[in-house]
């Protein structure tokens, strides 16, 4: 017989225990939403493009150098006594009066060559005319334009009272009107040297004549241009003659001279105070860089 405490009906569950799984579902449901409603207000992502800074060009330690026209053919014109006189002759960019001469056929049999300065080099449209030994001195014309030589060697023309007379001699840039005549063999007994200025430095294409005390003085082709500046070695004097120097500008080449050592291309001329692209253009057949 049940005691008299105890009921016969079971007790109820809690209410929090009857109705857990509900509300189990019920707040996971809002914590869905929530996170739901989080992703959709945030804000869209932005797009970052990284643009890659454009290579930085390293200097070549080789400049490259401009493209450089090559001086086409030279047409002359030849007279006189010559195998093929009264002809036009087309040479090659530095060829010399000699060349010209062989192209025509060459010197005849008492042809001067003593008036004709077979150095010289030549330009397009020049004149050659190689008189006769009979021919007035008057008469003989050749159009000589002595151009600045780039540092090297040198080629002149040396005739008269010397060993080997009518000879071409290559000697190195800076040499003087002595060397050129030890090259042909030194100065005969009879030349009078009192006449010839042994110390003058020579430039491409020279003529160097030597007289003899008692024969004819021969008129030699007269160049017709001033004579050549050797622009590391002028006087501030001597640079006043060039066009558009004066006083001040000849001290600042003297002084930038001093300063820097000898010019190495007449361009670096460019970097005296002064003196700018014209002026340096103006003398730049004037002067020789040596």
């Amino acid at each position: 017989m049940p005691s008299p405490d105890q009921s016969s009906d079971p007790q109820p569950l809690p209410l929090l225990e009857r109705y857990k799984y509900p509300l189990f579902a019920l707040l996971s449901l809002a914590l869905l939403a929530g996170v739901v409603a989080l992703l959709a207000q945030r804000p869209k992502p932005t797009t970052i493009t990284i643009i890659p800074p454009e290579p930085t060009p390293i200097p070549s330690s080789t400049p490259i150098p401009s493209a450089t026209p090559t001086p086409g053919p030279y047409t002359v014109y030849i007279t006189g006594a010559v195998a093929t006189p009264e002809a036009l002759v087309t040479l090659e960019h530095g060829s010399r009066v000699i060349d010209a001469l062989e192209a025509a056929g060459g010197a005849r049999p008492g042809a001067d060559l003593e008036r004709v300065n077979l150095a010289q080099v030549l330009q397009d449209g020049d004149h050659i005319h190689v008189p006769t030994r009979a021919e007035d001195a008057e008469q003989a014309t050749l159009v000589v334009r002595v151009v600045t030589a780039t540092p090297g060697q040198y080629t002149v023309y040396v005739t008269g009272a010397v060993a080997r007379p009518e000879t071409l001699v290559a000697l190195p840039s800076g040499s003087r009107v002595q060397d050129a005549i030890e090259a042909a063999g030194g100065a005969t007994d009879d030349a009078d040297l009192a006449r010839v200025n042994l110390g003058q430095v020579l430039n491409d294409g020279d003529l160097v004549y030597v007289p003899s005390r008692e024969g004819e003085t021969v008129e030699t082709p007269t160049p017709n241009h001033p004579p050549l500046i050797h622009i590391n070695t002028a006087t501030a004097e001597e640079l006043e003659q060039l066009p558009g120097i004066g006083p001040s500008l000849a001290s600042a080449i003297v002084a930038y001279r001093e300063e820097h050592g000898p010019f190495r291309s007449l361009e670096e001329l460019d970097n005296v105070p002064g003196i700018g692209p014209a002026k340096l253009e103006a003398m730049r057949d004037l002067v020789v860089v040596d």
